[in-house]
C-alpha cells in the first residue's frame, strides 16, 4: 500500500513554432513510499504507465509528458 506519494516535476520551457514561450514538456518524477516491501522499478513503470494512460490532464495538453521513476 502507498503510504506518500512525492512528485517531483522538471519543467522545459522554451519558444514554440508560433514563437510564444510555451511549457514543451513535462516530465514527472513521482516518488512513492510503500508500508511493507517496495515494488520492483518494472512493476512500478507498469503502474505509472498505466496511471498515465487514463490521466486526463496527459489526455488534455499538447505537451510531451514523461515519466521517470524515482527510487
Amino acid at each position: 500500500m502507498a503510504e506518500q506519494w512525492y512528485r517531483l516535476p522538471r519543467l522545459l520551457m522554451e519558444k514554440g513554432r508560433d514563437g510564444k514561450v510555451a511549457m514543451t514538456k513535462v516530465t514527472l518524477r513521482p516518488k512513492v513510499i510503500f508500508s511493507g516491501d517496495q515494488p520492483s522499478l518494472e512493476q512500478l513503470e507498469s503502474i505509472h504507465h498505466r496511471a498515465h494512460q487514463e490521466c486526463f490532464i496527459a489526455n488534455s495538453v499538447k505537451t510531451e509528458i514523461l515519466t521517470e521513476i524515482v527510487l
